[in-house]
């Protein structure tokens, strides 16, 4: 993967992202990275498009390709789980995790979630919740990377937030079921919005092949896709060294070294 223009690795994108707890990258990758990506991908969904949960690991995605196996099966399976790696640990991601999260880091965990129109989870809308919920790490030390590699927008599903709420720490939540449990509810540990946020719900319209930088106390959700259109969306999951964190039923979190990954 070739390294971009690193324009974004700006003091201006740092104090948006220190007050608002979110920010969105352009280019961040290519076009046409992006578009390859998302082939690959594409080819382990299974007829629903359920959300595939660390892909970047062989192991996972091969329980989660219902595919018969055969050789070229098993071959793409590694290919695309390499590839997921690579991305993760890439060191455009690497940069981004060092200008704005100032911590030495680990990885965690990836997701992607196809959002694909027509399937049977486009309708569900995430209802407002901190990813860091699933975690509960202290120090506001969880933070993920979101290529959305199509555009997004309220109509196919995009997120909103509410700028600034990251700032309150992790909040008390009702814990949901899990979006890979039963389709049409809308998942999403909801947690309760301050009456000072209420009124900050921003909708964050996202252009393809970008990255969103995310906090994992910021409060988010996303709306159902009720468009012709898909949103791809390639999420992975980074924790402060060091910092405890919960490995979780389906995302089994376990800690991957960057450094080592890109040595």
């Amino acid at each position: 993967m070739s390294i971009q223009d690193k324009s974004y690795l700006n003091m201006e994108n740092k104090k948006f992202y220190n007050d608002n707890g979110y920010l969105i990258l352009k280019d961040v990758f290519t076009a046409e990275e992006a578009n390859i990506f998302n082939s690959k991908i594409r080819r382990h969904a299974n007829s629903d498009f359920a959300a595939l949960i660390n892909p970047d690991r062989y192991d996972s995605l091969y329980e989660q390709d219902e595919r018969p196996k055969s050789d070229l099966t098993i071959y793409e399976i590694k290919d695309t789980s390499k590839v997921a790696r690579l991305i993760m640990t890439d060191m455009r991601m690497l940069g981004i995790l060092d200008f704005f999260h100032e911590k030495k880091s680990v990885g965690l965990s990836t997701q992607f979630i196809f959002k694909e129109a027509y399937s049977s989870y486009c309708s569900q809308a995430w209802k407002p919740h901190q990813d860091n919920f699933y975690p509960k790490s202290k120090n506001s030390a969880y933070v993920t990377l979101n290529w959305f590699l199509k555009d997004a927008d309220k109509e196919n599903g995009t997120i909103f937030c509410y700028p600034g709420s990251h700032k309150l720490g992790l909040l008390p939540a009702k814990d949901n079921i899990s979006f890979r449990e039963k389709v049409g509810d809308n998942p999403g540990s909801e947690c309760n919005i301050p009456e000072e946020f209420l009124d900050k719900k921003t909708d964050i319209i996202i252009p393809g092949n970008s990255i969103v930088v995310l906090n994992g106390n910021c409060i988010h959700g996303s709306y159902p896709n009720t468009s012709e259109r898909s949103r791809p969306w390639f999420s992975s999951c980074y924790i402060s060294d060091g910092e405890e964190f919960v490995v979780g039923n389906s995302s089994k979190r376990e800690e991957i070294h960057l450094s080592k990954e890109n040595s």
